[in-house]
């Protein structure tokens, strides 16, 4: 009668994704609130050189000194799928051993790295053979994990599983950004859906991450010009700027305008995408239901004033609470 009653717990925690680590009062109180030990820091991205065409870091973290003593940090790299193009045997060593080299640099108490990659058919086998590297370079004892889109999760047999000790699985960002007139790309539950039935099938362990972003798509004659993010967001309700169109989430550029950096052009069109606090817990119930019961951490991207300050508190503790 026992054998059926396993207790399992659930750990809430952020990533952090900007170049300082500093830490807003709000930002501190929202961990406390929420009993977050761990962090998820972006430590730096890898990309190619323009001028050298080899791997180097860029936008590396600091003033990791200023983040509260008692949150356990764990490493992020972001590397680019076109890093894992060319890259042969000698080219993957070395990055493996330049990564784990620079992240000990910055901060050596960590028991989890992770990297950040969507890689593809044509890069699979350099990323898995990059990441049995980095691996074979972490102090005993110590997890390496990957993030895992939901395509990467249906698929597995044509992307491949990572070599690693677990992965991330994002639980967004599975539409299409190019379609003007289309769902939400962040999150939509009839492409969620597509996906789902899988996840109890994957073979890695998996803790799961759920968006708390918000961001403009910037649309020139019906083509993508890029995303609108956090201090770049547009003022939206400048009436001289900008139209709100019949859809609620469209935006029509009324004059030309340079706006904390962007360049609008009249008739360019904005399509704001988020989710509401009710359709974040809805997100989280869906995919819990699609999970095996056992002790995994929930993370939310990402903590930033810019973006948790549009959320109730309340909602935190009920996205983390519904996988209990």
């Amino acid at each position: 009668m026992l054998a059926g009653c396993s207790a399992y717990t659930t750990e809430p925690s952020f990533y952090y994704w900007r170049t300082k680590a500093v830490l807003s009062a709000t930002e501190k109180n929202l961990l406390q609130e929420q009993k977050v030990n761990t962090l998820y820091i972006r430590f730096f991205d890898i990309d190619l050189s323009e001028d050298t065409k080899v791997p180097v870091p860029f936008g590396v973290i600091d003033s990791l000194e200023a983040l509260p003593e008692q949150l356990s940090l764990v490493p992020v790299v972001y590397i680019t799928n076109r890093t894992f193009m060319t890259l042969n045997t000698a080219g993957i060593i070395k990055l493996a051993e330049q990564t784990v080299k620079k992240i000990n640099g910055l901060y050596e108490n960590y028991t989890e790295l992770q990297i950040d990659c969507d890689w593809s058919q044509h890069t699979k086998e350099t990323y898995f053979s990059f990441l049995k590297e980095v691996k074979s370079r972490l102090s005993k004892g110590t997890r390496l994990t990957a993030t895992i889109r939901l395509h990467q999760v249906k698929y597995p047999v044509k992307t491949g599983v990572p070599p690693v000790d677990g992965g991330m699985l994002m639980f967004y960002n599975m539409g299409d950004l190019h379609q003007l007139n289309g769902p939400n790309s962040i999150f939509d539950e009839g492409i969620a859906n597509k996906y789902t039935a899988y996840i109890k099938g994957y073979e890695l362990y998996l803790d799961v991450a759920l968006p708390v972003f918000r961001w403009y798509v910037h649309y020139r004659n019906g083509t993508i010009q890029g995303l609108i993010t956090k201090k770049q967001l547009p003022d939206i309700n400048d009436t001289a700027v900008f139209i709100k169109e019949n859809n609620i989430t469209h935006y029509t550029v009324k004059a030309s305008q340079l706006m904390h950096g962007v360049y609008y052009r009249k008739d360019d069109v904005l399509k704001y995408e988020a989710l509401s606090d009710e359709e974040l817990f809805h997100a989280a119930k869906l995919l819990q239901s699609n999970l095996f019961p056992e002790s995994r951490r929930i993370v939310l991207y990402d903590l930033d004033d810019l973006n948790t300050t549009y959320y109730e508190k309340e909602t935190f503790e009920k996205v983390f609470a519904a996988f209990n």
